[in-house]
């Protein structure tokens, strides 16, 4: 009987850190099922140097209400989507020194903190950035066409951002002329 319940104890000792790993990964996949998908079109930074191995330099190139208005130095603060259309472009908004924790800020739809650097360059607070750009991967049999691309026909790269509940941004899927090419 003692050997049973020894035997009980330890098969629970070791099922409990696989339960608890289960029950985030669920928590976390209902959170990424509940996002709102934005499209951004993305831009060069560096018309020079847009590659650095298998990673595209890039900025979002945001669909301003009107432009931030800011002195060009780097903001902290959150973005207003104001209105979402068919093809799930956003219209957005720069709201300074916001924590981005409200529930709504008058109009907005989703808030997302995050950092305005210089005049539009708006980057949400969970996507790592260096100076404002971010970093895509792109395959590499397709990096010379995706470089050709986003130089001379601006707005035909496009990434889809899943925007959680709580302001959490991940780039969920890149596109090419709506066509995905990876995720």
């Amino acid at each position: 009987m003692r050997h049973k319940a020894a035997a009980l104890l330890v098969i629970a000792a070791l099922a409990l850190p696989l339960v608890a790993l289960a029950a985030m990964i669920g928590q976390q996949e209902w959170l990424r099922s509940h996002a709102t998908v934005l499209t951004v079109a993305v831009r060069g930074v560096d018309p020079r140097d847009l590659l650095r191995g298998h990673y595209l330099t890039a900025a979002f190139e945001w669909s301003w209400e009107s432009p931030p208005g800011t002195d060009g130095r780097m903001v902290a603060g959150a973005l207003c989507v104001i209105a979402v259309d068919a093809q799930q472009r956003a219209r957005v908004r720069f709201v300074p020194d916001s924590t981005g924790d409200q529930p709504t800020l008058g109009s907005c739809r989703l808030i997302i903190p995050g950092r305005l650097w210089g005049k539009d360059t708006f980057v949400p607070a969970t996507i790592d950035t260096a100076n404002g750009s971010i970093k895509l991967f792109v395959p590499e049999a397709r990096a010379g066409e995706l470089e050709r691309l986003i130089r001379e026909r601006p707005g035909a790269l496009t990434v889809d951002l899943a925007v959680r509940a709580d302001g959490h941004v991940s780039i969920q899927a890149l596109h090419i002329d709506g066509q995905v090419l990876g995720r």
